[in-house]
Order: C-alpha cells, then structure tokens, then sequence
C-alpha cells in the first residue's frame, strides 16, 4: 500500500501510524492531507500522547510532504490524538481533501 493510501486508511479509522521521515522513525496520528505549493503533504500529530489527567502530550502539530514519508504502517493497538490542530498546522496546509471526521 503507498504513503498516501495508508495515510487515507489511518485518518478515516482514526489510527497511529509508524514511519520514517528524513532517516529518522516516528509515530504519529494523521489528521488531514492536502496539498501545500502543489506538493502532498499530511497534517499530523509527531509523538505521543498518553490521554491521562495531567499527564501532559510529548508530541507537536507537523505538516509533512508525502514524499519524505516511508516503511509507514497502522498500529492499531496506539491512542489516537484527539486534539485540535494549532493554527500554524491548519495555516500550513492549504488544500485539504481528507480530514478526520
């Protein structure tokens, strides 16, 4: 499956994904993807998030070219991000075609 269908899989079952991105690995929770200057990209939430009173989240708000992206796959078994974008994320991504409902 691509980057880009795997992303697709992710954000419509609200699902963490694993990845690499520039040499380095990650998980994530995928938001939106879209487009920014004509190039794919995905809004998604780097990092982890353990849902639990005060335990604050250890991860940001990136938006990431698609083609920066690969060895990705779901991991079912991680929490999803539930939270809202900050402003930057939603600024940086200006076309929008899938978003987590």
């Amino acid at each position: 499956m691509s980057v880009e269908n795997t992303l697709r899989d992710a954000i419509q079952k609200k699902v963490v994904v694993g990845f690499t991105f520039d040499g380095k690995n990650y998980i994530g929770s995928p938001h939106a993807l879209g487009e920014r200057d004509g190039t794919s990209q995905v809004m998604i939430y780097r990092g982890e998030d353990a849902h639990e009173k005060r335990v604050p989240p250890t991860g940001e708000w990136s938006v990431l070219p698609l083609s920066n992206i690969s060895d990705i796959r779901l991991l079912p078994g991680e929490a999803f991000h539930v939270g809202h974008p900050d402003a930057r994320a939603e600024k940086d991504l200006h076309k929008v075609t899938l978003r987590v409902a």
